[in-house]
This record gives C-alpha cells, sequence and structure tokens, in this order.
C-alpha cells in the first residue's frame, strides 16, 4: 500500500482535526498551552482510534462501496488489501488505548470507550437509523472533552459549548453523507439508514436544520461564553464556517447528488475553519 492509499484509507484529515480539538480543550482548561511532550501524548489517543476507526469501517464497507462507485476508497480500487486494513485497524486501536491509559484515568475510559464502538459501528451500529449518525458526530464532539479531562478534572462550560457545536454540525454533516450513499446502502447490507427509513427529501430538512442550529449555537460563544466573548479572533473564522455551513444548507435543498459529493468536502473545511476559530479563541 503505498502513502496516498494510506492516507485515503484512514483519513489522516480527520486525525489531525481531532488532535487540534484535543488541543483547544486542553489549552481552554489549562488556561494556556501544555508541555509540549504531554500534549503530543495526548494527540495519540484520537489519532491512533480514528486510522483504527476508519480502517475498519472500509473493510467492513467493502460491498457497499463497491455499490456506491466509491472509487476513492482504496479497497474497492485495489490499491490496499482487505487483510492490511484490518492489521492497520487493529494495531492503531492498541496503541491509542495504551497511549490513553499512561495519561489518567477518564482518558483512558474515552479511549476504550470510543475504540470499541467505533468497532461495533462498522459491525453494526451504522445500519441503525440515526445511531450510526450520533456516534459520528459524538467523535467529533469528544475530542474536546478528551482534552479538558487530560489536564483537568473539571470541565470547562467553554468546551462544552464547543463539544455541542461540534456535534450538531457533525450529525447534520453525516446524515448529508448517509444521503449521498443511499442509492448503494439501499442495495447492499445497510437498508435502513435514516435517509431509506425516513426518505431523502426528509433527510434533508433534518440535515439541513441541524447545520442551521449549529450556525445559531456557534454565536453563544461570542456574546456570553468565557474565552470567546467579544473576542474577533474568533469570530472572524467561525463566521467562515457559518458561511460554508449556510451554503451547504440551503444547495441541499437542491437534491443534487453532485452536489451531495461536494457537500462533504465543503462542510470539512467548514469544521477545520471553525477549529482554528476556536483555538485562537482559546489562545487569545
Amino acid at each position: 500500500m503505498n502513502i496516498s492509499a494510506f492516507v485515503r484509507l484512514t483519513r489522516l484529515e480527520h486525525a489531525l482535526m481531532l488532535c487540534a480539538a484535543v488541543l483547544i480543550g486542553e489549552v481552554i482548561a489549562l488556561g494556556g498551552l501544555p508541555d509540549p511532550l504531554f500534549a503530543l501524548l495526548s494527540f495519540f489517543p484520537p489519532f491512533f482510534i480514528e486510522i483504527s476507526a476508519f480502517a475498519i469501517n472500509d473493510y467492513f464497507d467493502i460491498g457497499t462501496d463497491r455499490l456506491n462507485k466509491r472509487m476513492d476508497r482504496p479497497l474497492v480500487s485495489g490499491e490496499a488489501k482487505p487483510g492490511e486494513a484490518l492489521f492497520i485497524s487493529i494495531a492503531s486501536l492498541l496503541i491509542g488505548v495504551a497511549a490513553a491509559y499512561l495519561i489518567n484515568l477518564p482518558s483512558f475510559i474515552i479511549a476504550l470507550a470510543f475504540g470499541v464502538l467505533s468497532l461495533l459501528y462498522s459491525y453494526k451500529l451504522k445500519d441503525l437509523p440515526l445511531i450510526g449518525n450520533m456516534y459520528v458526530a459524538a467523535t467529533m464532539a469528544i475530542p474536546f472533552v478528551f482534552g479538558n479531562l487530560a489536564v483537568s478534572p473539571a470541565m470547562s462550560p467553554a468546551v462544552m459549548s464547543l463539544a455541542y457545536i461540534a456535534f450538531v454540525a457533525g450529525l447534520g454533516r453525516e446524515i448529508l453523507g448517509t444521503i449521498r450513499d443511499m442509492e448503494g446502502d439501499m442495495a447492499g447490507r445497510r437498508g435502513t439508514t435514516l435517509p431509506t427509513l425516513m426518505g431523502k427529501q426528509c433527510s434533508l430538512i433534518l440535515a439541513s436544520l441541524l447545520l442551521l442550529i449549529a450556525v445559531l449555537l456557534s454565536a453563544i460563544p461570542f456574546t456570553s461564553v468565557a474565552h470567546f466573548k467579544g473576542n474577533l479572533n474568533y469570530l472572524i473564522p467561525v463566521a467562515i464556517t457559518d458561511a460554508l455551513l449556510l451554503y451547504v444548507a440551503v444547495r441541499a435543498f437542491g437534491n443534487s447528488e453532485e452536489f451531495l459529493g461536494q457537500a462533504r468536502t465543503i462542510t470539512l473545511a467548514a469544521l477545520a475553519f471553525g477549529l482554528v476559530g476556536f483555538l485562537l479563541g482559546a489562545l487569545t
């Protein structure tokens, strides 16, 4: 397997974003930057568990991805073998959980729980309407909490507010993804995803509403949450995030298959800008 295939199999860009969320949680809880070596150790659990989760997901989803013509998936294109994905998943999961054990008990519990859930998601949870979507959204929110608890036993309200925003935006984004893959899911083993249960149009409405709610929630830290109140370093990047999410929410109603594919990339970029705003706000 070449480097390009490995990056696409494990979605390393997502892993790096999770590490950024952990750092944000640490900075807010500490009121400043953590020790560099400790910060590096705290990146290991989300980084490697994310790698494990995506690798095992593609391992279980080969058939469905073929039906959806996902040639960007290395297991579908033949650039990676199922055995390689399985090995990467197991090894990465062990590394991530072991690293969390070295931090503290709350970190270990979170890492172990989400490591197990990642396996359950790929095997069964993704087949349960909304439950699987909520799990994926939770993986976008929990790194903030993980970073906080890695350095402090007290949960910061500021961290919780960011986690809520990430969860709602992530849930909307994930539902859009299942709408895009609806045809293959109905033909493959996944016959009970949310769009196949409640219909495409209703799912589009729900996803768009969730993105709109995330935009509204993003104003709360700027107006009333410590670290972010009146902070332009938070506001400007998050305003870009909100603009991108609003664009996707409105365009999604057009019911375009081509745009649903683009929406995943646009919302990923939106979340990246949001992380920049969260980090700059926390640091300043």
